[in-house]
């Protein structure tokens, strides 16, 4: 059963005078590209994007922020409901005061990832809440975790894609790879740039190959537009399910 139409499509990046808002343009692609899922979806007259542009974006932003601090990261959070009033939330980003990386927690049983809530970013959140509350209880709050699908494939974290180091089979060496969008999880926006850019490689990984490089101390990494990639403690819950 749908939710019903409360919800508003969501995109979050990041803001600095010097450098603009952060891969705005892709942002906005995909911000319509899940109006027109969910408008289909519903099959009613929802999430116009008469007023998503880029330029009307920079002028929400350019209206919260007068004298910003040229060295001040802001968090942007775009929100276009299902009226097609488009919105924007911009907030100092808070400066990471830890040098540990954030654990990330292979969730203890498998997602169904078969649903426009993955492929589309938005306000409901139930599958990545849902996989949150069973994080042990005993990780610090702040923990992520890593969810994989009925067919015991890794997909994505609750709040950003991931990148697994694996051996390439054309070079020999290790390289970092992320999962299918095939494998049901959220297209994103820093996920692709390094796509495009050549800095990750795209394969499906399975749990074990995750419990491999775990085993190994081989390097995984999570990505998004407001942290960009970062490194995580990987971790394996002693018990896991997978169907």
């Amino acid at each position: 059963m749908l939710p019903d139409l409360s919800f508003s499509i969501l995109e979050t990046t990041v803001y600095t005078p010097s450098q603009g808002v952060y891969l705005l343009d892709q942002h906005l692609t995909r911000m319509r590209e899940s109006a027109r899922k969910l408008s289909v979806l519903y099959n009613v007259p929802c999430f116009s994007c008469a007023n998503v542009e880029s330029e009307h974006v920079r002028s929400l932003i350019s209206a919260q922020i007068d004298h910003c601090d040229s060295n001040q990261k802001y968090r942007v959070r775009m929100l276009l409901s299902h009226t097609g009033q488009l919105s924007a939330q911009v907030t100092p980003e808070p400066s990471t005061t830890s040098n540990e990386p954030p654990v990330l927690v292979l969730d203890c049983q498998p997602t169904n990832t078969d649903s426009v809530f993955v492929r589309c970013k938005t306000t409901h959140r139930l599958v990545y809440t849902d996989a949150v509350q069973r994080i042990p209880a005993h990780y610090a709050q702040g923990t992520q975790v890593l969810l994989y699908n009925e067919q015991g494939m890794i997909t994505e974290g609750n709040i950003a894609n991931v990148a697994v180091s694996m051996p390439d089979s054309q070079t020999g060496q290790l390289a970092l790879f992320t999962p299918p969008v095939a494998a049901g999880l959220l297209p994103g926006t820093m996920r692709q740039h390094l796509l495009d850019t050549g800095q990750i490689k795209e394969a499906p990984i399975t749990v074990d190959q995750f419990k491999l490089a775990v085993h190994n101390h081989w390097p995984v990494m999570c990505m998004n537009s407001v942290r960009g990639l970062y490194a995580v403690t990987p971790v394996v819950c002693e018990d896991i399910v997978i169907n």
